[in-house]
């Protein structure tokens, strides 16, 4: 139920802007002489301060927007570093008036950094908020509170300061702030970011300060209501470390209260304040965010994808190009994750993070990667907004660092030369990063488009704090940025006949902002738009407090409802597109719960599946040792240790019910669960002695191996832990003595002793005994070789290797993961597909004599990082389709036909090692992308010494490329692999060995299908897919590849798929999910169990 509540409403329409020189880009850069605003945030280094003895001297200033003399344009505040600010009063038509001097704001002799837009004392005039940092006495560092007193009798408009008699005179070392009203008392409150004012080792590990003693702690102040604040820091709970950059705010949990999200630069962890409704607030991020930026700046919270989710954007400092990426990363240390689960920090890796809302129960998924955004050189300020006006939130980001500390080969002559020579000289020998800001164009699939340069913003800068501004009235944003040692940037948007509406909030009396007001644009094409209301955003900087909705072409609103903070709703119609309307708080009215909906509240639905393991009696949970496979090669793409558990399901007791196994690592027995008549399980370990438990199952079968009724158990060995003891990798056969016990059997199996990785049980030559094909995957310490697989073909109870007689072409087909038997053609002949790492899905047509490799066009020169297949028929035609989980598009190579990933591979030193290179395809500083090494110089010389001899320094090693880091007689020999394709995909089988293949929906392409189970879940009458994924043991550079929480994919019955989300379906599976099977229940009903490595066993009904 909606309300419609009668209200006043003042419709301005746009003003159109007078400029009307034709631009050949979005944005138009208008210069000072036109604009008047001459504001150059210029920094000049000394002796004695500079770069190495200030390390924040370049973290720049901010600028902020709000109709400061309530002329209605916006005006424009600067905030200066050695400099003193500014504000720039708008006269209309991109002219402005600059009266910082008159109006008292300047604060010279200040190091002036972020600023907040606030009508502190409801007096109607916009108040600004100043922070200070880096001086010394500490008083220099006090923060400053501008009042504004409005126009006086000369017709100046006036500020007087008074943040100490406000009682938020704080002098710490502020870097960024923010007003909200965190206890919904109808008063805004004040958080401080501050950050810690001496780097000595800050990215040492060490025990987390969370005490609120840290120097570095923020700080969260009260606001009375009387013209005073009270510190309340401590008791709220702000209580954690860190080196602050930004703050933003929203109700991330969608619980009607706002939460703080604090991004913190080096080793401390980002910050996720949910606030508990009882004026606390707990640090809960490790159960929202799998992994963060590791030097995280900017920040900004926003619906980019119009689901109705807050999304998260962080920044970081990772280049986009080869060169930048190569020489300010050195190598990688697995030590870190070690030190991580030691001292408690969450998972952080240098990149640009997108972190997308699942809702507010499920962890969000970091897709920052797919999106396309994640390498964007030392930023600063990110913002959402949209620029074009089609409808989708586009992304604008600054960056720039006058000097580039992190330079490697800067890092050791000044450790090799610092006691020679004196800071100047020292000074001049640090790079410059003088690189273009950057505009990403959303295209509504959760991908932008890199469009800088048709937006006009490809212009080198050293840019810090920004913010989006309707200046000239006319429905569109324009774009200002504060500039070290350069003019501010003032972007005039030129985009013509576009259609949006905006708005102008009339809060309550002492939030007339109406900050942190909820907003839902309905249209009348069924779609929304959410937006929360907050001006702090993207850094150091407060945005335009008019709310701005681009609407596409053809879009027209249906209606407008906010929900104001203190709970009272207001739905507002009959609107006219491309103007400005007011909404004012005291025509709301009360609302109660259920009025609301989604996305004011929690999206409500029955839930599919439901999580039952605790009603079961199973609490099972996987552990492992954490073997550091980068310590067997170092340029390992990822763990070949952390593959499991696997899980196999059958009656194993006879009497009836159905039982499971779990799959352990070595040193720990599989266990076996059974289960009782009452549908609850019992369970007890495979094996007893220690003996037995040091192998690794990579996989386990239950089949009849000898037709007496009982399911036998074949195990598969494998992992990349045993290179000492090959025995370790043999596979076993056990026999069941028909009441669930098993016997090793010495005799009845050949010996099976490559690193395996899968094993499918099936009755290939119809005789009646099932058979077994064995994938084996690569020896340990040998990555890429192929390893041994197997066809075993049972002859009475005997498994016999009749691999080279029948499936002589499985010999060096690569590194499998997975396979499945079915019958393709329909010739009563059950055939076998064959996917791997690095290979194409290769299918083995039976013919009754063995097996021939079968050619298939559309599987042609496809090199997947595939992982897992199933096969049913899905788009009911009578023949079975398949479904192959790839690695997804959320990966650093972003692979194409045209831009493949290249492996080449030797013992180039001779040591009895194999050495793995990667190429990857990465953008050249001019312009054109080229296959470099995607392995860093220190990685490589650690894994080989050839590595090392053959570069001087950094810089020369960011110039080599797959032509020329090898001469032609060091790849003599070498093993070349190809991967150019990393999607998930449904292949409709077409018969007659044809196929046409399709991508999955782009959930399906979040990170690394490792299993799939299919079935009706839904009771619709079509197949459906379950998919779990995740890999944990991605190498560390990237990090952990863990956005996918579990996927429902519903099928149509015709070979669609529609994503059901997590939050909806019930299905969540977060963790490094390895391997799912089902089982009947005693009440013959279905439980779907998820086994994750080092996690708990997941059970759903």
């Amino acid at each position: 139920m909606k309300y419609l509540v009668a209200f006043s409403l003042l419709i301005l329409f746009t003003i159109s802007s007078c400029n009307t020189h034709e631009s050949k880009t979005l944005f138009r850069q208008l210069p000072s002489q036109t604009t008047g605003i001459t504001f150059n945030n210029t920094i000049v280094e000394t002796d004695s301060f500079n770069i190495i003895t200030e390390e924040y001297i370049f973290n720049g200033g901010g600028v902020a927007v709000g109709d400061f003399d309530n002329n209605g344009l916006s005006d424009l505040f600067f905030t200066g570093n050695q400099v003193s600010n500014k504000l720039y009063l708008n006269s209309g038509n991109f002219k402005f008036t600059d009266v910082s001097a008159s109006a008292n704001i300047e604060a010279e002799n200040k190091w002036n950094t972020a600023v907040a837009v606030v009508d502190i004392n409801a007096d109607g005039w916009l108040d600004i908020y100043v922070c200070s940092a880096m001086q010394s006495p500490l008083e220099k560092k006090a923060n400053l509170l501008f009042i504004n007193k409005g126009i006086n009798d000369k017709g100046e408009l006036k500020f007087e300061e008074r943040a100490k008699e406000y009682g938020i005179a704080d002098t710490g070392n502020a870097m960024g702030v923010t007003f909200f009203d965190y206890d919904k008392d109808g008063y805004l409150d004040l958080y401080i970011v501050n950050n810690e004012e001496a780097h000595n080792q800050p990215n040492t590990y060490r025990k987390k300060i969370e005490d609120g003693t840290a120097i570095s702690n923020d700080r969260l102040y009260h606001n009375n209501g009387d013209g005073s604040f009270t510190d309340q820091t401590l008791a709220a709970g702000i209580r954690y470390e860190g080196y602050g950059l930004s703050v933003a705010i929203s109700d991330l949990n969608y619980d009607g209260w706002p939460d703080i999200y604090v991004t913190n630069d080096y080793l401390t962890n980002d910050l996720l304040y949910i606030n508990n409704q009882d004026g606390t607030f707990t640090n809960d991020i490790k159960n929202h965010i799998k992994h963060q930026s590791k030097f995280s700046m900017g920040s900004d919270i926003s619906d980019f994808n119009n689901d109705g989710y807050l999304d998260i954007v962080t920044l970081d400092m990772l280049g986009e190009t080869n060169e930048r990426m190569k020489t300010n990363i050195a190598g990688n240390n697995y030590m870190n994750y070690l030190f991580n689960e030691r001292f408690g920090f969450e998972y952080q890796y240098s990149r640009n993070m997108l972190q997308l809302s699942n809702g507010p129960e499920i962890p969000f998924s970091e897709i920052g990667m797919l999106a396309g955004m994640s390498k964007t050189d030392w930023s600063w300020s990110p913002l959402f907004a949209d620029i074009d006006n089609d409808g989708n939130r586009d992304l604008l980001i600054t960056n720039g660092f006058p000097r580039d500390i992190t330079d490697m080969d800067f890092g050791e002559f000044r450790l090799e030369m610092s006691q020679f020579l004196n800071e100047a000289k020292m000074l001049d020998s640090i790079p410059i990063v003088k690189v273009a800001n950057y505009a990403y164009k959303n295209n509504a699939d959760l991908t932008f488009d890199n469009v800088s340069e048709d937006w006009g913003l490809k212009i080198p800068s050293f840019s810090n704090g920004a913010a989006f501004v309707d200046l000239d009235n006319d429905g569109d944003l324009d774009y200002v940025v504060n500039n070290i040692n350069d003019e501010a940037f003032v972007f005039e948007n030129t985009i013509q006949n576009s259609n949006s509406i905006q708005l102008k909030l009339k809060g309550p009396k002492n939030n007339s902002l109406g900050v942190g007001a909820k907003i839902k644009v309905s249209l009348t094409n069924g779609d929304f738009q959410f937006y929360e209301h907050h001006l702090t955003r993207g850094y150091m900087s407060s945005v335009d407090p008019k709310i701005h909705f681009g609407l596409g072409a053809s879009a027209k609103v249906k209606a407008i409802t906010v929900l104001w903070p203190d709970g009272n709703l207001q739905e507002v119609v009959d609107l006219n597109e491309d103007a400005l309307v007011e909404i004012n708080y005291a025509n709301a009215k009360a609302s109660q719960d259920v009025a609301l909906g989604f996305p004011f509240m929690k999206e409500s639905s029955k839930k599919l599946f439901n999580e039952i393991g605790d009603s079961l009696g199973i609490k099972y949970v996987h552990q492992e040792y954490d073997i550091i496979d980068y310590s067997i090669q170092r340029t390992l793409p990822h763990k070949l240790s952390q593959n499991g558990p696997s899980i196999v399901a059958g009656d194993i007791n006879g009497d009836g019910l159905q039982d499971f196994i779990v799959g352990s690592s070595s040193r720990y027995s599989p266990m076996i669960f059974e289960q009782q008549g009452n549908g609850i399980f019992t369970n007890r370990p495979l094996f007893e002695e220690i003996a037995d438990k040091m192998r690794e199952e990579e996989d386990l079968v239950l089949f009849d191996l000898d037709n007496d009724g009982d399911l036998d158990l074949y195990l598969v060995g494998g992992s990349y832990e045993f290179s000492g003891d090959l025995s370790r990798y043999n596979d076993q056969l056990y026999l069941n003595d028909g009441n669930g016990n098993f016997n090793l059997s010495t005799n009845k199996s050949p010996l099976v002793t490559s690193n395996g990785s899968v094993a499918v049980a099936a009755d290939f030559n119809n005789d009646g005994y099932q058979d077994l094909f064995v994938g084996g995957r690569t020896p340990a310490g040998k990555f890429p070789l192929s390893d041994n697989s197997y066809l075993l073909q049972n002859q009475n109870g005997n498994l016999v290797d009749v691999t080279q007689s029948l499936l002589p072409e499985i010999e060096n087909l690569g590194m499998i993961t997975d396979a499945v038997w079915t019958d393709v053609d329909k010739d009563g002949l059950l055939d076998l597909i064959v996917v791997g790492e690095l290979t194409e899905i290769t299918l083995f047509r039976n013919t009754n004599d063995g097996f021939v490799k079968q050619e298939i066009p559309d599987f042609k020169g496809l090199y997947g990082w595939w992982e897992s297949i199933v096969v049913a028929d899905f788009d009911n035609d009578g023949d079975d389709d398949l479904v192959v989980g790839n690695v997804g598009r959320n990966n650093f190579f972003q692979p194409t036909k045209e831009k493949p990933v290249h492996l080449i591979a030797k013992d180039f030193d001779a040591n009895g090692s194999i050495d793995p290179v990667l190429f990857t395809y990465l953008l050249n500083k001019e312009g054109d992308y080229k296959s470099y090494p995607a392995n860093f110089w220190g990685d490589l010389s650690k894994q080989s010494p050839l590595f090392r001899s053959k570069f001087n320094f950094y810089k020369d090693f960011a110039k080599v490329s797959r032509e020329n880091l090898f001469t032609a007689k060091e790849v003599e020999g070498a093993i070349e692999l190809t991967g150019n394709y990393d999607r998930s995909v449904y292949i409709e089988n077409l018969g007659d060995f044809k196929f046409k293949i399709n991508e999955l929906p782009i959930e399906a392409q979040f990170a690394p299908i490792n299993d799939m189970l299919t079935g009706d879940f839904d009771s619709d009458g079509f197949k459906d897919i379950l998919m779990v994924g995740n890999d944990y043991g991605n190498e560390i550079f990237i990090g952990r590849l863990d956005a996918l929480n579990g996927l429902f994919l519903k099928g149509d019955g015709k070979g669609n798929f529609k994503t059901v989300s997590a939050e909806m379906s019930g299905f969540l599976a977060s963790g490094d999910a390895k391997n799912i099977t089902t089982i009947k229940t005693s009440n013959n009903e279905d439980i779907i169990l998820v086994t994750q490595n080092k996690g708990r066993l997941l059970i759903f009904k």
